[in-house]
């Protein structure tokens, strides 16, 4: 048997591969995508940190109301016993809930204020209104926050105090 051998075809070694340009451009836009999500990102921190600084001052003004809401008719009608300003901190390290506590963080400073009833009844002599209001300075945009209430002389401070 005679074989006879032939040549097989040439073949092309061709590898394929990506261009400089599709390079170029899947790094743009991974880039894009990338700088969306860290926008996304810092955007949740920053509304994370402003919900955590409003919570604290809704912390300090319930104190000070639940602190209020304690105090004899006589201590609420004293403006020398209530303390008109006071000071507070995001993270209170010493002396917590005193004129001379200090801390770390955000510094508050707020103002209790008690008023005349603004209503016109029979009982209005016998209430008072209450508000606490409390500031703060966050990313340089100054913040501010109020609550109120009404005190009445045959309030919770009888259960207390009996008088």
């Amino acid at each position: 048997m005679n074989a006879v051998l032939t040549s097989s075809p040439r073949r092309i070694n061709r590898q394929s591969a990506f261009t400089m340009v599709e390079l170029l451009m899947g790094t743009a836009i991974l880039t894009l995508l990338m700088v969306g999500v860290f926008g996304v990102m810092t955007m949740g921190l920053s509304i994370t940190q402003m919900s955590r600084e409003n919570l604290r001052a809704t912390e300090i003004m319930l104190d000070k109301m639940e602190g209020v809401r304690l105090y004899s008719w006589t201590q609420v009608n004293d403006s020398t016993f209530l303390q008109s300003s006071f000071t507070n901190w995001f993270f209170e390290t010493n002396n917590i809930g005193a004129a001379t506590a200090v801390g770390n963080g955000i510094q508050y400073t707020g103002t209790l204020s008690v008023a005349a009833s603004p209503f016109t009844n029979s009982y209005s002599p016998n209430i008072r209104s209450v508000t606490v209001t409390v500031n703060w300075v966050s990313g340089g945009i100054a913040r501010s926050r109020t609550m109120g209430t009404f005190v009445s002389q045959p309030g919770m401070q009888n259960y207390v105090f009996n008088n």
